[in-house]
């Protein structure tokens, strides 16, 4: 039988975990293990901050050094047993605890970063401009870039610019520019667009003189709104795109609800709706309907299993020239996720991107980061579940609002 060594068990109290764990390899030494980290309680030693149990093996000692050394008759502790308790413990308090964690290390990565920014910067503004990236979930390192290249930009043009010849004209020119808000929203404003471009319109830009309609096609997972949006968009021809007829066509046939849903709007609309009941047949249907009309394809939301089917419709939509494919998807989805569905979808070749459910989160940094990331332009958002109104074409203040973090007004409270 295996014989398990007694253990010296000491908690360490401190306002951050990672402060708590220096404290405890300092003074335990490298064989120190984590045995459980918890939030403390307000009566505890650092009432507010967070306990780190660590053990050392070995006896505890006669006279403890300190009240959160254990009993100095410690029963031995069974490591393998502690594991299987420690695996029992209630899941979600234990996510819960870890996710404190972890917003609590971004914030003090968020403020160090800020503080940092300031130090040596012309415009300690944009110190400013910085904790309001992160705070909207912009990638810290994307965030960077942008103040980096926005402190360049406004430093170079000031210069420049400058009404005058001579370094002291130039100096003074800087000094009074540089603290302008206006200027500096009109330079940020141009720095968003450099990363995410603006697309609010219908069709694919061919450079060519065909004189095809459009062909829309969104693809993206389930339940981002993909039908929806195309209902609005069919609708709104008018005002998106041209004055030709809509034909809205459904490669889904996996759902009856959004058959329903484009057939009542067709109806309602006066839109002519066709079922497309397998990819291959795309190609010749799409060629024969943008003779004539605007065309709006609508796809289902491809899951792991549906693999070689999504491999089939991107293969399809390949043999069709000139399309004009969004990948949409909900403004809510942050960044590992929103990776991962760019990564699934591009096949498809999707160019721009469309953001739904607006009204459903308050910081879309991820969204504005991952579209930089993999270059998408920003087409159109959605904000509701209204045909057609709540939908409009991507606009700079769209781009302002995911990427800064704006002031919300307060809550009126009626006495």
């Amino acid at each position: 039988m295996m014989k398990h060594d007694q253990m010296r068990i000491k908690s360490y109290f401190a306002k951050s975990v990672d402060q708590a764990m220096n404290e405890a390899r300092a003074d335990l030494g490298a064989e120190a293990m984590l045995l459980n980290t918890r939030k403390a309680s307000a009566d505890q030693p650092g009432g507010g901050g967070y306990e780190v149990i660590f053990g050392v093996p070995g006896k505890a000692p006669a006279t403890a050094s300190g009240p959160a050394w254990a009993p100095a008759v410690a029963p031995p502790i069974n490591v393998e047993s502690r594991a299987e308790n420690s695996r029992a413990q209630d899941v979600a308090s234990e996510l819960k605890q870890l996710h404190d964690q972890m917003d609590e290390i971004r914030g003090l990565l968020v403020r160090s970063s800020r503080a940092h920014l300031t130090i040596g910067r012309t415009m300690p503004e944009l110190a400013d401009v910085y904790g309001r990236l992160t705070s909207a979930d912009v990638e810290p390192t994307l965030s960077k870039d942008i103040i980096d290249r926005l402190e360049a930009s406004m430093a170079t043009d000031a210069f420049c610019e400058r009404a005058g010849t001579g370094p002291e004209v130039a100096a003074n020119r800087w000094k009074m520019v540089r603290s302008d808000p206006r200027r500096l929203e009109a330079f940020l404003r141009a720095e968003l667009e450099s990363r995410v471009g603006l697309a609010p319109r219908l069709g694919a830009d061919t450079g060519t003189n065909d004189k095809s309609g459009p062909v829309v096609v969104l693809v993206g997972p389930r339940g981002a709104g993909k039908t929806t949006s195309l209902a609005k968009l069919a609708v709104s021809t008018t005002r998106f795109a041209n004055a030709r007829p809509a034909r809205l066509l459904s490669l889904d046939m996996s759902r009856a609800t959004a058959h329903l849903q484009l057939q009542s709007v067709a109806s309602t609309y006066n839109i002519t709706f066709q079922e497309v009941p397998a990819a291959y047949l795309l190609p010749k249907v799409i060629a024969e309907a943008r003779r004539k009309e605007t065309v709006y394809v609508d796809t289902p939301g491809f899951t792991g299993a549906d693999a070689n089917t999504a491999e089939a419709a991107a293969a399809a939509f390949a043999e069709c020239p000139g399309l004009d494919i969004h990948l949409v998807v909900p403004g809510y989805m942050k960044a590992r996720d929103l990776r991962y569905c760019i990564q699934k979808y591009a096949p498809f070749k999707p160019s721009k991107m469309l953001v739904t459910k607006l009204d459903e989160t308050h910081a879309f940094g991820s969204v504005f980061s991952e579209a930089a990331r993999a270059g998408l332009k920003l087409s159109f958002v959605a904000f509701g579940p209204s045909i057609p109104h709540d939908i409009r074409p991507a606009s700079s203040e769209d781009l302002m609002n995911m990427a800064i973090e704006r002031e919300r007004p307060r809550a009126q409270h009626v006495a």
